[in-house]
């Protein structure tokens, strides 16, 4: 009997495992799906109002040469920004089967760029602090981590006051590990909950805003792919002669995983 109890658990516990990662994913697919919503509209809106405007000097016969080549550079421009930006999610999603060696920053660029529409939107800063680190380890995965915790301190972000959005990026390494430290100045998580951040579905966020996978999703990535390990605390600092305090997540990887 106690032998087909602790199977009957153990197979409830991979069930449970298996759901956790499969909701993680589409987590994982539907904040990718609101980030290229954001990453179109803008070009988009441009491919609109250039063309209507085409349309409508043509109709009138004031359209000049030289105004029809730079509406149609502008077409192509948005054209190639929308093709480029498939290229990158599409890339998103694949998953590394070898570790690849690339340099961190690479990876802090591919982030901050997808995340570019909304740091902009809400006007938020981001100071990057690097020592430009050439690692071995699972690029894509590491760009996933990095957007959930930056998407994390938009979040937070976005409802401080304007001269007070702060996003600084730290990376340094010692002989065998790498750290990355993102730190925000959005005042800092509750002592209370901090060290339940990474639990499956806790959540600060009203249940429309978000589920509370994303961090879980993180720890597991980070753990179990990366073999490193994540971290979260309250910390206090200094930025451009401006007191700052907020919370601080950090990622300790190894220079090589293999």
């Amino acid at each position: 009997n106690l032998e087909e109890i602790v199977k009957r658990k153990t197979e409830d516990l991979r069930k449970k495992d298996s759901l956790l990662n499969q909701q993680s994913k589409l987590a994982a697919m539907g904040e990718m799906i609101e980030n290229i919503a954001h990453q179109w509209r803008q070009p988009l809106s441009i491919i609109s109002m250039v063309s209507t405007s085409l349309k409508l000097k043509k109709q009138m016969n004031i359209l000049k040469d030289e105004e029809f080549m730079e509406a149609m550079d502008s077409i192509n421009n948005s054209s190639q920004y929308l093709s480029n930006t498939i290229d990158d999610f599409r890339n998103f999603f694949q998953s590394n089967k070898v570790a690849d060696t690339f340099l961190v920053s690479s990876a802090i660029k591919k982030s901050t760029q997808l995340l570019r529409t909304n740091l902009n939107k809400y006007k938020i800063t981001v100071t990057e602090q690097i020592d430009d680190v050439e690692i071995k380890s699972y690029k894509n995965e590491l760009v996933q981590v990095l957007l959930n915790l930056l998407s994390n301190a938009i979040d937070i972000l976005k409802d401080r006051p304007e001269d007070n959005r702060n996003i600084v990026i730290t990376v340094y390494k010692d002989e065998k590990y790498i750290y990355i430290c993102i730190k925000d100045s959005g005042e800092g998580i509750p002592e209370d909950i901090l060290n339940r951040v990474f639990e499956p579905y806790f959540t600060t966020k009203h249940k429309s805003k978000g589920t509370g996978i994303g961090l879980y999703m993180s720890l597991e990535i980070v753990t179990k792919q990366l073999k490193g390990e994540i971290s979260v605390s309250n910390t206090e600092f200094e930025l451009n002669n401006m007191q700052c305090s907020g919370a601080k997540f950090k990622i300790k990887l190894p220079l090589n995983l293999e």
